[in-house]
């Protein structure tokens, strides 16, 4: 069997497990599962913009967040019909692209290192807005205390929603890897690696990286609205820069720039999170989960600059390449 059927087999194998797993589960295991496949599109969009684009946005959580809230208040206000449900994914979106077009004229003015500064304290200006918006208008959002709401009947079973999850990262990751294998995502992998050389050869950076922008954007809040449906709450946490900086680290713990990254960087940091938290019986540091993720974000950074899955795929590529060339030696000696 070739290494491709061997690939495709192992998906086949993983995606049968997955469909079998929440029969053999609890419900709280069950949950998290669903929260990290519904998360690992929240890193993935990031990914788009630090590991393909080379743009740090502090405020990407605005976009999340923002989804979520715009489902929680329209099911609070309109109720669970299926109209109520279409409208509140058409205004997710489009608060999306509004505030990823508007973010992006002020963030991408300038270019170089200082460019990419402004870009990030830009950003982070975005999202502090949102999130002071959030908390001030309390009669919609609830503020810090969060919004608690009903979801449509269709997504109140536990074990459909799962589904629903999975589904979701199935097809958002085929969407994303169709986008950055385009034409489009090959322009803004030459503006990470060269800004200076992809515009010399004529290409608009500003605008290619405001499609990069609104692409991140529409994925980040189609994540925030499936998180609505899985949790039924939202509270202004979800816009903050803490929750930015976890989309990053789901990023760095996988592998910046490999997309599939993204998904393994958030299963590691969600289950290692929750198996922490279960050992608070033991020792109540153990609450403080954050102390030892600081730990391990300083580790990766240090030992495994690449993440999982890039240093995985350089192994892989140094094996093949020894594989290829031992070969070459062991003919040339005959």
């Amino acid at each position: 069997m070739t290494a491709k059927r061997w690939l495709w087999a192992s998906y086949a194998v993983a995606l049968i497990l997955l469909l079998v797993l929440p029969h053999a589960i609890g419900v709280m295991t069950r949950e998290l599962i669903g929260r990290i496949f519904i998360l690992a599109v929240f890193g993935m969009s990031y990914d788009i913009l630090r590991g393909y684009t080379g743009i740090i946005n502090l405020g990407h959580a605005a976009f999340f967040g923002g989804g979520t809230y715009i489902a929680g208040i329209m099911f609070t206000r309109l109720g669970t019909s299926a109209s109520a449900s279409l409208l509140a994914v058409a205004l997710a979106w489009a608060f999306a692209v509004i505030l990823a077009l508007v973010m992006g004229q002020f963030a991408f003015r300038n270019t170089g290192a200082g460019g990419v500064l402004a870009c990030a304290m830009i950003t982070l200006a975005f999202g502090e807005i949102v999130r002071h918006t959030a908390e001030t208008f309390r009669q919609f959002t609830q503020g810090a205390d969060g919004l608690t709401f009903a979801v449509p009947v269709i997504f109140r079973d536990r074990i459909g929603m799962y589904y629903y999850a999975l589904l979701f990262l199935v097809v958002m990751t085929l969407l994303l890897r169709q986008f950055i294998n385009s034409p489009a995502g090959r322009v803004l992998q030459a503006i990470r690696d060269n800004e200076q050389r992809a515009r010399f050869l004529g290409y608009d950076v500003r605008k290619y990286k405001l499609l990069a922008l609104v692409t991140a954007a529409l994925a980040a809040s189609s994540a925030g609205f499936m998180f609505a449906l899985l949790t039924r709450f939202a509270n202004t946490d979800l816009l903050s820069v803490q929750n930015t900086l976890n989309a990053l680290l789901f990023t760095i713990v996988g592998g910046t720039g490999t997309l599939y990254g993204a998904i393994v960087g958030t299963a590691f940091v969600q289950l290692v999170q929750s198996y922490l938290l279960e050992l608070r019986g033991i020792h109540e540091i153990f609450a403080r989960w954050q102390i030892f993720f600081g730990a391990i974000y300083v580790l990766v950074v240090l030992y495994m600059p690449l993440g999982m899955v890039g240093a995985f795929l350089r192994i892989k590529g140094s094996l093949a390449y020894w594989r290829t060339s031992g070969g070459n030696h062991t003919r040339a000696g005959d």
